[in-house]
């Protein structure tokens, strides 16, 4: 089967958030995620930080990408700049019915390269643990152990970065 990748909009998965990846989420549902990784501890420390900033979300845009076939999505994922050098994918998402079919590491792929575009040493992101591998496919290491639900509301998640430039 072929596929279509394209750009899309937040409007476009929102709902595919909202009812596959997220469903029964009590917090809003943003374009943009108020997470961000410091690359400095990371580099001088080996310790990974990640904090809330939620008036500097709104600094850098994100851009959505879905997979298409035959004019119904069945993928999504999303990318955006956490600062000016590291980038977060988040959002992955692709229909039960469709996994196992490299959709994920396509979308991974596309965010990866939007990253370097936009010229960011790092790519990090928050997956849980049954979609790690889709990330450790692409060339993510999972850093630290694993951060049960309390932290997030859904989980377990770990974090894994990638270094791109």
């Amino acid at each position: 089967m072929e596929y279509e990748y394209f750009e899309s909009t937040f409007e476009d998965i929102y709902d595919i958030w909202n009812e596959g990846l997220w469903h029964d989420r009590v917090s809003k549902i943003e374009s943009r995620s108020s997470l961000s990784f410091d690359l400095k501890l990371w580099n001088r420390y080996s310790h990974i930080r990640i904090t809330k900033h939620k008036k500097r979300i709104w600094e850098y845009k994100p851009t959505f990408w879905a997979v298409r076939e035959n004019e119904k999505i069945i993928g999504v994922n999303s990318g955006c700049k956490t600062n000016d050098n590291t980038y977060r994918s988040r959002g992955l998402y692709i229909f039960p019915e469709k996994r196992g079919q490299g959709i994920s590491r396509m979308l991974l792929k596309l965010t990866i390269e939007t990253a370097k575009k936009e010229e960011c040493e790092v790519i990090w992101t928050i997956p849980r643990k049954t979609a790690l591998p889709a990330y450790e496919s692409v060339g993510f290491n999972k850093i630290g152990g694993w951060i049960d639900k309390g932290k997030f509301e859904y989980g377990p998640n770990c974090i894994a970065i990638k270094q791109i430039l």
